[in-house]
């Protein structure tokens, strides 16, 4: 069950770092911040994990299996999967993972003395343990340097430099009941969890952080009591836990130092038995419990003896051991043990050799009994205990009758004829058995090509040996590069299809069953080692998939019969490694483009049963990483390393009765980081979505090639963001109010991650693979029910070898519980909702909103000022302009130039023109003359590297905003930090925001134009048509104004001045209107 990350570690993380200080003018309370925030990042949609296709066991610590309850574990990629067989021997499948913050049920005391378990160790025992590591005695977490505060499993934050952990290794308790799990890394964890039917399998019952760098080996004991847990040879410890059986919970009971390279670990009885490279060693962990006394007096005393050494002994007791003694065997590696009895194991070696260790009288004696001529590699005994089955790194089975084995030969030859039974071999030679496992008649092995096998047995020359398998778990045995879906029906009855480097095909119904395989022949030019061998790198099926087609390394193209599963067609297409194919099928032809890193896009035609080369195309630079055909191949669009997008049209023709197709470049779309993969929305082949190197998803029209969208693949919470290697997008129904989703896979924290599209949210992220993710597909199925029978699979491939299966669902009921705070005993909620509990309510005005609001002056009522606009800023102060009759360059009229008006004139005229126009007048109002005492001129300092613009800006008023040229660029940065919040915030605006934003835009296009025609020196012939043309208007105007000023002018001025100057007012009246 997905669950988001943040959910369970924050009330931890506030609660370590203290309490956090909530600004003023925050709308969250304190402690409810967290649980808002991710109800709204998952909005009701997660990541479930329904099937693992593979494994990455690569030793006997990985696989375990449990006779009893017919049941097996082994690792694969981060998850461990537990196998069922019923009677019919069908193999159910279980999955148990748990994230890096997950928070497990019970507390961890890690001490067995310690008086409070759980508690965070923080006193003046963490010296003492730590002192007690470093001598080799064995130490408590509680001096561990990861010990810090709030570094607990659940106090960091899952961030993009968190890598998930690898399961290493597994074991199943004898009770049935519990399943451990060792990581590997740094910082490693031991989980345990329940293997009840109702149990979750990402919430772990108990989480042991002891060890600092990787996990070998765990084992549960014979009687369940006690897991043992085995770090790596740098980590260099072991550790004895004890279980408890009802709740899982874990102490540490014994500790010591075991630093040599250990191949495997198993109990024996009360013992516990480590092999490696030269070594074999023998651990006590029940020698040191005394017997419980009878009497009551003695066991008051007994309890007492123990309260004082808890208090005397700070740190667990050091775990007792003593190695065997090798003998002949002293530079041998040994492999594998085997527990026949409580006291006898049996115990490989790499070469071959067989030997018994025998700790019936304490003295650990090692005797070799036989021989095989192979390497040995896994071992196991039946559930009979009477036969031993040796898996070999050669691929075969040998079987031996253990009471013949264990008979004293003196000298101990190897095993004769008679207790060898006939081999079983593999396929391939070089595929070893890396583990094995007995279940009533059922013998299962896990290979090193990662595909598990269910063999019968059978009793042949009186030995019952493996024949045939009843069942196989196919699996890829190299990395999985790619995954593409099929269409249903089809001939393979598949609904996906994988592919590896080494050529192989398989494909997959949504159950995990292989249904069919196809192995593309590779050729290899450089048979030599000093060369890299051709690898498989892309294949893509046709709809109904009749025909595949697919490209290597060296850059052949070929295409396979989906028929006849052989080769029809194969050509040098590229200079270097094929990138991408897609295929095209139309009622009117079929066609497929491919692309490589030379640079080159090749596209191919079928003609018949042949295929003819239609067209090259070369317009990239850099090579070329992914192809997308629209509406039926009617464009062609290509995204290069040259961070360019390239979209092509098809185009047609006819010659010799025949139609000529090609491909015409329309558009190119110029991006700022390098584009790594691309898709189109699945019912919308208009809108391409890519993602970049810079961490960016952007969406483009590909029509007008303008960019719609562009946020940042990151978590909201961390703000940490990953490069998305491939994208997929679902669908949008209509009918029901289902948002839109991409989907994209990052190899950076190896996570399939979920955003919604168009806020760019990130919903959902899961990890699975321990290595890189190659590829990801989506498959949506409806059975009629739009909301109800609509189904989502989401397949990705790593490059570990797995292939993990998910389903996107709506969200758990239990994650919801988790999410809502506990209640104590006899705590209850109140039935109604209080003023107190509410939260607190404000309303910050930010500065925009501020800027609406006007304060009116000192000369101007409250009635009199004018109502802002929303958009109005210091900016758009008016300032007062140059006066045209006295600074203005004025336009060339046909009229002679005629000197400065006075000031009295510019008053009547102002007075005029605010009657009849006040806008007009009001916009080109005269500044005010400059005094003409200069002394009151500050000097302003002027830098020698100012250019042009600044040198001639007019000396004004020092109190005025500023130029317009400074003006114009202010305003333009303000817009410009305007449209990005637009595009990137969620909030809706409001209309009547909306109306005068658009009003006040357009007055400022409107001055604009008048602006640039005033600035414009008109020339004498357009002075002369516009007079000509309004001649008659003139002539009214004329004798209009002559008429009202004429008593008043006549005083000062002759008629023939006033005449020149009104025909130079009207001119330039005249041309600003037109």
């Amino acid at each position: 069950m997905a669950v988001n990350p943040s959910t369970f570690r924050t009330n931890a993380t506030n609660a370590a770092l203290g309490p956090k200080i909530t600004p003023s003018s925050s709308p969250y309370h304190r402690n409810m911040g967290t649980k808002t925030q991710s109800r709204m990042m998952r909005q009701d949609i997660e990541l479930s994990l329904r099937r693992v296709i593979g494994t990455t066991t690569s030793s006997a610590s990985g696989f375990d299996s449990l006779a009893s309850a017919r049941t097996f574990a082994y690792t694969a990629g981060s998850a461990v999967i537990l196998a069922s067989l019923d009677e019919d021997l069908h193999v159910t499948q279980r999955f148990f993972r748990a994230r890096p913050t997950a928070t497990p049920v019970n507390s961890t005391a890690y001490s067995i003395h310690s008086s409070t378990p759980g508690s965070i160790p923080h006193d003046s025992r963490n010296r003492t343990a730590t002192s007690l590591k470093d001598s080799g005695i064995g130490h408590s977490p509680m001096g561990s340097p990861f010990g810090e505060l709030g570094d607990t499993p659940s106090s960091k934050t899952w961030t993009a430099r968190e890598r998930i952990k690898a399961a290493t290794c597994v074991s199943l308790s004898q009770d049935g009941k519990f399943l451990a799990v060792g990581e590997t890394g740094y910082n490693p964890r031991v989980l345990i969890f329940s293997t009840a039917q109702d149990a979750l399998p990402d919430i772990p019952l108990t989480v042991l952080s002891e060890h600092t760098y990787g996990i070998r080996c765990v084992a549960f004991s014979p009687d369940s009591r006690y897991l043992a847990s085995l770090g790596n040879m740098n980590d260099g410890f072991l550790y004895i836990w004890s279980i408890n059986s009802k709740t899982g919970s874990a102490r540490l009971h014994l500790s010591n130092k075991c630093t040599s390279y250990v191949r495997h670990l198993a109990w024996v009885g009360t013992s516990l038995v480590t092999v490696g490279t030269r070594h074999v060693k023998v651990w006590k962990p029940y020698a040191q419990e005394e017997p419980i006394p009878q009497s009551p007096l003695k066991l008051r005393s007994a309890i007492d003896a123990t309260s004082q050494n808890s208090q005397n002994n700070l740190g667990p007791r050091a775990l007792p051991g003593r190695n065997s003694l090798l003998g002949p065997m002293a530079e041998a590696t040994f492999t594998c043990v085997t527990r026949i009895s409580d006291d006898k194991s049996l115990i490989c070696s790499e070469k071959g050799d067989i030997c018994l260790l025998d700790d019936s009288e304490g003295m650990q004696r090692l005797v070799k009994v036989g021989s095989v001529p192979s390497n040995i590699c896994s071992s196991a005994l039946d559930t009979k205990g009477a036969r031993v089955y040796i898996g070999q790194r050669n691929g075969k089975i040998r079987t031996f009758d253990l009471s013949v084995l264990l008979t004293p030969k003196t000298p101990p030859p190897s095993p004769t004829s008679q207790a060898v039974s006939p081999s079983l071999s593999h396929e391939a030679q070089q595929i070893s058995i890396v583990a094995i496992a007995s279940l009533d008649s059922v013998l299962i092995t896990l290979d090193s090509s990662h595909s598990i096998k269910l063999l019968n047995r059978e009793t042949i020359d009186n030995a019952v040996v493996p024949t045939e398998a009843s069942d196989e778990l196919l699996a890829h045995r190299n990395a999985v590069l790619g995954v593409q879906l099929l269409y249903e029906p089809n001939n393979f009855d598949a609904s996906f299809f994988t592919w590896s480097a080494n050529g192989s095909v398989l494909f997959w119904n949504l159950d995990g069953k292989c249904k069919s395989t196809i192995d593309i022949e590779l050729e290899q030019l450089y048979p030599s080692d000093d060369h890299m061998p051709n690898e498989l790198k892309v294949v893509r099926a046709s709809q109904e998939a009749n025909f595949f087609v697919s490209g290597d390394k060296y850059g052949v193209v070929g295409v396979i019969d989906g028929t006849t599963r052989e080769r029809i067609f194969d050509i040098k297409a590229h200079a270097a490694e094929v990138t991408d194919i897609v295929i095209c099928e139309d009622s009117k032809f079929t066609i497929f483009a491919s692309c490589g890193r030379d640079r080159m896009i090749q596209i191919f035609k079928r003609i018949g049963r042949k295929w003819q080369l239609l067209q090259t195309l070369d317009e990239h630079i850099g090579a070329i990483s992914g192809l997308v055909f629209t509406n039926k191949g009617e464009k062609l669009l290509s995204c290069s390393s040259d961070r360019t997008i390239v979209i092509r049209e098809i185009i047609s023709r006819a010659e010799n009765d025949d139609i000529v197709l090609a491909y015409l470049p329309i558009r190119t779309l110029t991006l700022k980081a390098t584009p790594l993969s691309m898709t189109l929305l699945s019912d919308d082949d208009r809108t391409l979505v890519v993602s970049t190197v810079d961490r960016h998803i952007q969406k483009f029209d590909i029509t007008s090639g303008r960019n719609i969208h562009t946020f940042r693949a990151s978590d909201s919470e961390s703000n940490d963001a990953v490069v998305m290697d491939a994208l997929v997008a679902t669908k949008s129904i209509a009918e029901i109010d289902d948002p839109r989703i991409l989907i994209g896979i990052s190899s950076a924290d190896k996570s399939v991650r979920l955003y919604e599209h168009c806020s760019g949210e990130l919903l959902s992220r899961e990890s699975g693979h321990t290595e890189g993710i190659t590829d990801v597909a989506l498959l949506e199925t409806s059975n009629g029910d739009l909301e109800e029978g609509r189904k989502r699979t989401l397949i990705s491939t790593g490059s570990d070898g797995t292939i993990m299966i998910w389903e996107l669902s709506p969200k758990s009921q239990h994650i919801q519980e988790n999410s809502a705070p506990t209640l104590l005993c006899g705590e209850t909620f109140p039935t109604k909702e209080t003023a107190a509990a509410k939260t607190p309510l404000r309303r910050v005005l930010s500065k925009s909103d501020l800027a609406e609001f006007h304060r009116p002056s000192d000369s101007e009522g409250l009635s009199q000022a004018s109502t802002p606009t929303a958009c109005r800023s210091p900016q758009r102060t008016i300032r007062k302009k140059t006066s045209k009759y006295s600074l203005a360059q004025s336009p060339k009229c046909s009229v002679p130039p005629t000197p400065t008006v006075p000031s009295k004139y510019n008053a009547s005229t102002s007075s005029q023109g605010e009657s009849t126009n006040r806008r007009v007048s009001r916009r080109e109002r005269s500044q005010s003359p400059p005094s003409p005492r200069p002394n009151q001129h500050l000097p302003r300092p002027r830098r020698s590297s100012l250019d042009a613009r600044s040198r001639t800006k007019s000396s004004g008023n020092p109190s005025e905003f500023g130029g317009p040229n400074l003006s114009t660029e202010q305003v333009c940065r303000t817009l410009r930090a305007f449209r990005r919040k637009l595009m990137t915030s969620s909030e809706t605006l409001r209309a009547d925001n909306v109306r005068e934003l658009e009003r006040e835009l357009g007055a400022t296009l409107k001055a604009l134009g008048e602006k640039a025609v005033r600035s414009k020196a008109a020339s004498e012939s357009m002075i002369t048509d516009l007079l000509g043309q309004y001649s008659e208007r003139l002539v009214e105007m004329i004798d209009e104004k002559l008429s009202l000023r004429g008593a008043t002018r006549a005083e000062t001025d002759s008629p023939v001045s006033l005449i020149e100057e009104n025909q130079k007012s009207l001119c330039i009246d005249t041309v600003g209107e037109g």
